[in-house]
């Protein structure tokens, strides 16, 4: 089976071709050729035109002053503003987010609300249930809800919202007991000592916080980890205001917190976020446990491990202790998979890293467990023997919605990532081995301007393997070094050399 996206699984194929659309006139400053766009999609220009038509109806509704016509828009609806509506209209969205309110008993009630037949419901349905069903989760007619493992369920509902621009006050409300408890949470992950902030990364946090406490407002509760992790965070303040609000006893409140900080600290959704002594920190910890580890001593490009300088190492980490803790691939992977088949030298660094994440934890990992991570790790290390590049990403956090597809496939093509968080230096003398991948931030353009580098427009909305194969490819035989950059979370420019 073809890997899916979340996001994927949501819209049609009318409503990505309409967005596809959107997206070519944005790129061509709304002045664009509808004869360019359909033989850039391969599709006839009447369909192109109906699409066309179908997209004016929908601005139209956002924005009743909008003019679109065959080469011309004008308009104040955002590409954005646009996605999020295409979204909350589909049925899987709106059937994700019933179950988080757990208002419907049954799914036929869900359809009659919404006016449409259950077999319509089914149909609809049928890839977001796939995508479920690769982390084991079921979709539930009768109630309308989600079952599987608690934590896998809100990572679901963490993608599906994050992805889709869904913000937090676009869920259902916390309660009062529970308001006190995100405040206090939320004040608690706010140290600096720990990530690297920004206004991004707040509201990724306050996201997954928001979600763990409405399921936990509804009694559903995490279930113990596999085996002990070390914690950046003093839980026992935490731990009293849910023995306080809810009744807990302390193991009760500690078995949840506990997962809570892994999912919001050391897992690979948030690993990344974290300041270079707050990886050291970790990385002590595992080491007053197992004072031999070491990730992967055979893979050279790996030997950085827990400097707190090596972000892409760290970050394999975390993947390895995600699928040994919950025994499936995280929701990362899908355009890994899609795109790159596991190589015989991949296969053997993944060995690597499993068999040493075995020993971390002796008598608590089988052999089932070590196969299994390295049957997924496999995909995520097959970048480490494509080249010789070393490729430097500037992550800044505000990835939401790119995860799943540009960052990850750039990840899949990289031999070693290097997290860049206040100053990019570049060669002076080696100008021509440095690409700049920018967005609308016209900062990323002034910043390859003043450096004299050739600068690509950011790829968030290309098509589902269109174009940015090609560029990887390119790279790889030039040996070039690749910037994405993302902007919002600085507070001050990029210095020059």
């Amino acid at each position: 089976m073809r890997e899916l996206k979340i996001d994927f699984a949501m819209l049609t194929a009318r409503e990505t071709l309409k967005i596809r659309l959107l997206t070519f006139i944005n790129d061509e400053q709304r002045h664009f050729s509808l004869t360019a766009f359909a033989e850039m999609t391969d599709v006839s220009y009447s369909r192109a035109y109906h699409v066309l038509l179908n997209l004016r109806t929908d601005l139209l509704v956002l924005d009743p002053q909008a003019s679109l016509t065959k080469d011309d828009l004008i308009t104040t609806v955002t590409m954005d503003e646009y996605r999020y509506w295409l979204y909350r209209q589909s049925i899987p969205y709106q059937a994700m987010m019933a179950t988080l309110k757990q208002n419907y008993q049954q799914a036929s009630a869900f359809c009659a609300d919404l006016g449409i037949s259950t077999s319509t419901f089914n149909r609809r349905m049928k890839a977001m249930k796939q995508q479920l069903a690769q982390y084991d989760l079921q979709l539930i007619a009768n109630p309308l809800r989600l079952e599987g493992n608690e934590a896998l369920i809100q990572l679901l509902y963490f993608m599906l919202f994050s992805t889709t621009l869904t913000a937090v006050a676009d869920l259902p409300p916390l309660s009062a007991k529970m308001r006190i408890v995100h405040d206090q949470i939320m004040t608690t992950y706010a140290n600096t000592g720990i990530f690297q902030e920004s206004a991004s990364l707040t509201q990724r946090k306050d996201l997954l916080v928001t979600l763990a406490l409405l399921r936990l407002d509804q009694g559903y509760r995490y279930a113990p980890l596999r085996f002990p992790l070390g914690h950046l965070t003093d839980l026992r303040n935490l731990a009293g205001t849910l023995q306080t609000q809810l009744g807990d006893t302390p193991q009760q409140a500690l078995t949840e917190l506990a997962t809570l900080d892994y999912l919001l600290t050391s897992s690979p959704y948030f690993v990344r976020a974290l300041q270079p002594q707050a990886m050291r920190r970790l990385y002590l910890g595992l080491r007053q446990r197992a004072s031999n580890y070491e990730l992967a001593p055979n893979v050279r490009e790996l030997r950085d491990y827990a400097t707190g300088q090596d972000w892409f190492a760290n970050w394999l980490f975390a993947l390895c202790q995600f699928m040994l803790l919950f025994r499936v691939d995280p929701l990362l992977r899908p355009e890994i998979t899609a795109l790159y088949q596991p190589t015989e030298s991949s296969m053997a660094a993944a060995a690597a890293l499993a068999k040493n994440m075995g020993h971390l934890y002796p008598g608590q990992v089988a052999a089932t467990d070590v196969r299994l991570v390295q049957k997924h790790l496999s995909k995520y290390t097959n970048g480490l023997t494509l080249t010789e590049a070393r490729v430097e990403i500037l992550v800044t956090y505000d990835m939401i919605g790119v995860t799943t597809d540009i960052f990850n496939r750039l990840l899949s093509g990289i031999v070693h990532l290097s997290l860049l968080t206040d100053q990019t230096v570049i060669d002076p003398h080696n100008r021509d081995n440095y690409l700049i991948v920018y967005g609308v931030d016209p900062l990323a353009a002034g910043f390859a301007e003043r450096q004299q580098i050739e600068a690509f427009h950011w790829v968030k909305e290309l098509a589902y393997g269109e174009n940015l194969d090609r560029l990887i490819r390119v790279l790889r035989h030039h040996e070039l070094s690749l910037f994405a950059l993302d902007f919002n979370n600085r507070s001050h420019p990029l210095d020059g050399d």
